[in-house]
């Protein structure tokens, strides 16, 4: 079974370390939470995925999918006080 979590409302979620190597998260609605040191690549798509404050310390993403968030990263992570396009690595 694939995992799937599009549409998920996982804002103000606790999700370090999970991995999302084989999710769906497309469109799924990150804000606010803590991904730090979670493992996103192979298959994983953030495409249409709100992340406004999410923080994405030490996360493993596809290059391409990093060029992705980058381009809508904004906000500031409550919890942690990272900008999310910091914690993205964002040029």
């Amino acid at each position: 079974m694939k995992p799937y979590s599009q549409s998920a409302d996982l804002s103000n979620a606790d999700l370090r370390g999970v991995d999302f190597s084989l999710a769906n998260v497309t469109k799924a609605n990150l804000s606010n939470s803590n991904l730090e040191g979670a493992l996103a690549t192979g298959n994983t798509s953030f495409k249409g995925t709100i992340i406004t404050g999410a923080d994405f310390t030490d996360v493993s993403l596809r290059d391409d999918q990093r060029t992705y968030l980058c381009k809508v990263a904004d906000g500031v992570n409550p919890v942690t006080g990272n900008a999310t396009r910091e914690t993205l690595l964002c040029e």
